[in-house]
């Protein structure tokens, strides 16, 4: 019986389990990233964004924008509501369009993210109320903010004083440092919603405030 140097059995035994050893390491890296890759593809994403303004005097009672884009299909309505009953709805088709996508883009970089609800204040006879919904990679996020008077806001909206009792405190309120309230974004982001759309979708949201202002 031929016998095989033990130096030749231990290199053959160290090669086969090299190629073990990369199967099993090479596997493993390819299986992970077609996980991960799938668990990215199957990830749900939605946007979601809503402006409402509700007036407490006539004619126009309410007015709405709402956008959304799902799976990268965009779609969004204005509608308009008069005290007087009469309603108009426009509505856009779903859409493979980056609209929304680009619109969310552009509040998220205003920063719709940071503002707070505000109490009633300079016309508190118009109501505004802005919501935001994200899904993305698993995860979801969502903000309803509530104010009036977004010109108000940005350019006036008061003083915040701050008095801190740790260090010598002043005598007197009316010497105070003070710090504005004001926020422009809250403006910004009003009028971001006003201006959405392609040409035609703003051209018919003006023909329709006409029609419900009955001029």
């Amino acid at each position: 019986m031929r016998r095989f140097p033990m130096s030749r059995i231990i290199l053959v035994f160290a090669v086969i389990m090299a190629i073990i050893g990369w199967r099993f390491y090479y596997g493993r890296t390819e299986f992970s990233r077609v996980n991960s890759v799938s668990h990215t593809y199957n990830a749900p994403s939605a946007i979601y964004c809503r402006l409402l303004i509700h007036y407490d005097k006539p004619p126009i009672y309410e007015e709405e924008y709402r956008m959304q884009d799902v799976e990268g299909v965009s779609t969004f309505e204005y509608r308009i509501r008069t005290y007087n009953g009469k309603q108009i709805t426009i509505t856009a088709p779903p859409h493979q369009i980056y609209d929304v996508s680009f619109f969310y883009g552009s509040l998220d970089q205003e920063g719709i993210w940071q503002l707070m609800s505000r109490p009633p204040m300079g016309d508190t006879s118009v109501h505004y109320t802005i919501y935001v919904k994200q899904l993305a990679d698993f995860k979801q996020g969502e903000r309803t903010i509530t104010f009036t008077d977004p010109h108000y806001l940005a350019t006036t909206a008061g003083h915040q004083f701050h008095i801190d009792l740790s260090k010598n405190s002043p005598t007197d309120l009316l010497k105070m440092q003070s710090t504005t309230l004001a926020d422009p974004r809250y403006d910004q982001i009003v009028n971001e919603f006003r201006h959405f759309g392609p040409p035609t979708f703003q051209a018919h949201v003006a023909q329709a405030r006409t029609q419900a202002l009955g001029k």
